[in-house]
Formats: C-alpha cells, sequence, structure tokens
C-alpha cells in the first residue's frame, strides 16, 4: 500500500450501538493487512495445526457513496451499504494520515438513523432521512463490487482471506480489545499469529477499497491524492 504516512501499527477505534443490551458501546479492533495466501488450503491446515478452526466462507457485496466533489473521501470519511447496511467511518484523529493498507483509526458509525444524524454535520442538504440526506446532498455510489471470505479463528485472532469480485486479494488479522490499555498486547497477538502461519506483510499491494479506487475511480483518487490522504 502506497500512503503518505509511515507504515505503523495503530488501532481502528469502533464505536458502535449494541442494540441488545440497548446502549452504547466502545470496542477497539485492531487489524493489520497481510499478502493473500497462495494456497487457501495449505493455510487452513496450518491453522489446524496450531489450535485454529475455520469459521466458515460468506459472501458480501459493498457499495461506496460520495458526492461529485468527494465532499467524504476528500476527509477520509466512507460511507458504505454493506449487504443493505449502512455504515459510516470517520477519522479519530482528523489531522493524522492514513496508515494505508496495514493500518487505519476509525469511529464507526451503524444504523440508518445513526449515520444520517452523523452525516447532517458533513454534508449539505442533509434530511430527516438517510434516503433524504442521500438524494439531497446528491450522495452516489463511486465504488461497487462483491467479496469472497473465507474465515478462520486462532486463539483470540480472526484471520480473513478476501477475494474482491474485480481480482484483489488480502488477508487481515484482526484482535478485540476492549480498551486503549489492551491494544499492545493485541499487536503482540498480531504479530504471533503471523509469524505461525506465514503471514507476508502486504508491501506494495494495497486494501480493496484503494485498488479499486486506483483502478476505476481516477477522479475519487485525484481527490484523495490533492487532500494528502494517498500518493500518486
Amino acid at each position: 500500500m502506497r500512503a503518505v504516512a509511515a507504515r505503523r501499527i495503530v488501532p481502528l477505534l469502533v464505536g458502535a450501538v449494541s442494540r441488545r443490551a440497548g446502549f452504547t458501546t466502545m470496542q477497539i479492533e485492531v487489524e493489520r493487512k497481510f499478502e493473500p495466501p497462495t494456497d487457501v488450503e495449505a493455510l487452513s491446515c496450518i491453522i489446524s495445526t496450531h489450535g485454529g478452526e475455520k469459521v466458515g466462507e460468506k459472501t458480501f457485496s459493498d457499495t461506496y457513496y460520495d458526492t461529485a466533489a468527494c465532499a467524504l473521501t476528500s476527509r477520509d470519511t466512507w460511507l458504505r451499504r454493506r449487504d443493505g447496511a449502512w455504515e459510516l467511518k470517520l477519522p479519530v484523529d482528523a489531522a493524522a494520515k492514513r496508515s494505508g493498507g496495514e493500518r487505519t483509526v476509525f469511529r464507526e458509525v451503524e444504523g440508518t438513523v445513526e449515520v444520517n444524524s452523523a452525516l447532517s454535520e458533513l454534508v449539505d442538504g442533509a434530511g430527516q432521512t438517510l434516503e433524504d440526506t442521500l438524494r439531497s446532498a446528491a450522495l452516489v455510489p463511486f465504488a461497487e463490487f462483491s467479496t469472497v471470505r473465507t474465515k478462520w479463528k486462532l486463539g483470540r485472532a480472526s484471520i480473513d482471506a478476501d477475494i474482491a469480485s474485480f481480482g484483489h486479494a488480502v488477508m487481515e488479522i484482526e484482535v478485540m480489545c476492549a480498551n486503549p490499555s489492551e491494544v499492545a498486547q493485541a499487536e503482540e497477538e498480531i504479530a504471533g499469529v503471523a509469524e505461525l502461519i506465514g503471514a507476508k506483510p502486504l508491501g506494495a499491494l494495497g486494501g480493496k477499497l484503494e485498488t479499486y479506487i486506483r483502478r476505476h475511480a481516477p477522479k475519487v483518487l485525484a481527490a484523495l491524492v490533492e487532500a494528502g490522504i494517498l500518493l500518486p
């Protein structure tokens, strides 16, 4: 991944609503991206050998939205609809640059009502409903693709191997934390799992969305380069 900031390990901060419990909870998702496995079956065997297990495989579709002037993406803000569920990713530190494919820091807003409320502070023409806001603010899709994800568990770590419909592949290892004091331990766990299964650093490859933008959304790429979020 080519990005402005040097590659570093930083946590992905996720603020989500726990609807079952009826209150807001905060979780920290520590994630790092790696090169995709060359042999998924071999990877599965390695994980099993070390006490892990394959969780399953699923396919999901993502659609990302923005205005023609890139009002959201140029601020490193990402509006996504995944299989009908709306999510908005907001940078935790507006002054920080993306770490690119290895790690990013975002506050995640989930749910139609919550996303619309957050958008009202980001775009002109916000409406009472998300549908109204999409129409009034002229938020339209700029990226659409599906992903086949194979998932494993090894200790506390989740291992995902993703293959996107446009041909790009990447592997992710993540560990969930309850508070910031646990991030360092999670990073150590990720590094340990990566070494155990022979995961290779991402290198020049990028994540799915950035790769899609570089290949298929030149106007968005230009806006991100101008904003200093990505390198040309």
